[in-house]
């Protein structure tokens, strides 16, 4: 998404992952997020003659913190050394957040509010510099299904979630799928997006084991121009396997690879000189064994409905639909179906002799 010509045409990008903020992203803070933000246009605003008194902002933001709820004498000479020393230690705070105290609560907060001017100010600057808008995409947030993790999140964009979006810039924030669905969220429906699979098939078909895929839909073409990108040597490929191919990736762009990439493993040990529809099953029977341990009890009613639903959403389905035994598609509206290897599976299992 990030790299779409339309969207570079228009903004400035700057994308964001937890990876980039360090080992302990699950002690993530709204100031912390707001941090790795400003740090990161500040590393965009090296491309674009940024004035360096603009990053010093932010060094000085955080030395001053670190002096403030630190208060030690080594971490106050660490800091002083050089511009960025004091990130590490405003990181390792973060562990501790969720015992300060009321009063250091109530220190942090007007800080939390100079740090978005300077946010804004350095997002201001991009601005004039480039002549698009800035657009902070932050990615990875959902991952992790820990109860630190749910805290982290709940935390976040429960109890934080007008400061997150006071930032005078366009931001987007992944979330973990279950806040589609959450009883009493703070954000509103109409700021919810899903970022659904390229849907290859009719409503019609979505109850039958192996769907017919609707060769005018455009994200059947979007999909098929996927495969063939994908391919250095197009010919170790048949097209008329691309088909199993795509249902098999669920219309999903990393899964749709890893089909790719699994079936061309599979070739070699019967000696194929290109993959054939035997490959393909093995890939199919694949990932349905992988799934098959977390379709027990319960799972198989949850499953089982969204298998029988037209629309598909029901109670318990967010777990599948974040470990992509589920996938959503979009039509004129949003609707989830049920990987096309477990269909015919689940559909055993909810069956009176299943």
């Amino acid at each position: 998404m990030a790299a779409s010509a339309e969207i570079q045409q228009r903004y400035l990008t700057l994308f964001l992952t937890t990876a980039d903020f360090g080992n302990d992203s699950v002690h993530l803070t709204h100031d912390g997020l707001l941090v790795e933000i400003g740090r990161g246009l500040v590393r965009l605003g090296k491309e674009h003659d940024m004035p360096k008194q603009l990053a010093d902002e932010l060094d000085l933001w955080g030395r001053e913190m670190v002096k403030t709820f630190l208060k030690s004498e080594a971490a106050e000479t660490a800091v002083g050394a050089r511009g960025d020393a004091w990130l590490a230690f405003f990181r390792a705070t973060l562990k501790n957040r969720r015992e300060w105290r009321t009063e250091q609560k109530q220190i942090l907060e007007p800080r939390v509010q100079d740090l978005i001017d300077i946010v804004n100010r350095l997002a201001q600057d991009l601005e004039n510099r480039s002549g698009r808008e800035v657009l902070v995409i932050v990615d990875d947030l959902e991952k992790g299904e820990s109860s630190a993790h749910k805290e982290m999140h709940q935390q976040l964009f429960q109890e934080h979630y007008e400061t997150l979006v006071q930032p005078q810039l366009s931001i987007i924030y992944t979330l973990p799928v279950y806040f589609r669905a959450l009883p009493g969220s703070r954000i509103p429906q109409e700021q919810t997006y899903a970022f659904p699979a390229a849907r290859l098939y009719s409503h019609l078909s979505k109850m039958e084991d192996r769907p017919d895929l609707d060769h005018e839909l455009g994200g059947y073409g979007l999909m098929r121009s996927f495969i063939k990108r994908r391919l250095a040597q197009p010919q170790v490929l048949p097209e008329e396997l691309f088909d199993e191919i795509l249902l098999i990736g669920g219309g999903l762009f990393r899964e749709t690879a890893r089909v790719i990439r699994e079936a061309a493993n599979y070739a070699p040990l019967r000696d194929g000189e290109a993959v054939s529809a035997d490959d393909l099953a093995q890939v199919f029977s694949q990932i349905k064994k992988e799934y098959q341990p977390m379709i027990r009890g319960e799972a198989v009613a949850v499953l089982g409905a969204v298998l029988g639903s037209r629309t598909g959403w029901v109670p318990g389905v967010e777990p599948f639909l974040q470990s992509r035994a589920v996938v959503e598609y979009e039509n004129d509206d949003l609707w989830l179906d049920l990987r096309y290897p477990l269909k015919a599976y689940v559909r055993s299992l909810t069956e009176p002799d299943g």
